[in-house]
């Protein structure tokens, strides 16, 4: 079972974009680690997480995911401060502003999010169920393994169903 705001996410995504499987590279973890060392170098205050499958250190994509959390009301207050570091906002959504671009051969998500938020509690608590249970985790990424050659698509559905499972959302 999907939620609404999952569904309405899905109903974005091209039906011919391709599902990407690569195997850990721990290059991208250096990668992260020093974007997070630039947002914490003007930010010092923020928590600054890398989140998903590079965190894992599973199968994933080459992405990087990292979320800076802030409460709604206070990220006027840094934005300018990621757009110095990344350039205008590449997306908004009610608690988030996020930016996307490449690192390296790696797709790079930095997020300001409001950590109070449903969206982000739920993807805290994924994370770390994920990262606390190896056999969540093993499931996990064999949702990937299996999933790699459909539509990224048909991938998303399988991993918010297989999140919403282990979130006991039904």
């Amino acid at each position: 079972m999907l939620t609404e705001g999952q569904t309405k996410y899905l109903a974005t995504v091209p039906d011919d974009q391709k599902m990407v499987v690569k195997s850990f590279n721990p290059r991208g973890l250096e990668i992260a680690e020093e974007i997070i060392s630039s947002i914490k170098a003007v930010e010092p205050e923020l928590e600054v997480m890398l989140l998903g499958s590079l965190a894992l250190k599973i199968l994933g994509q080459e992405d990087i995911d990292i979320s800076a959390y802030c409460i709604k009301s206070e990220q006027p207050k840094h934005i300018d401060n990621f757009k110095k570091l990344f350039g205008e906002p590449s997306r908004q959504t009610a608690n988030s502003i996020g930016w996307s671009f490449e690192r390296e051969g790696f797709s790079v998500d930095v997020w300001l999010t409001d950590p109070t938020s449903e969206t982000t509690k739920a993807q805290r608590e994924v994370f770390n169920l994920l990262k606390n249970n190896r056999e969540l985790l093993k499931e996990y990424e064999n949702i990937k393994e299996e999933t790699k050659d459909l539509t990224y698509k048909q991938y998303q559905t399988k991993k918010y169903e297989f999140f919403n499972r282990i979130l006991g959302i039904s």
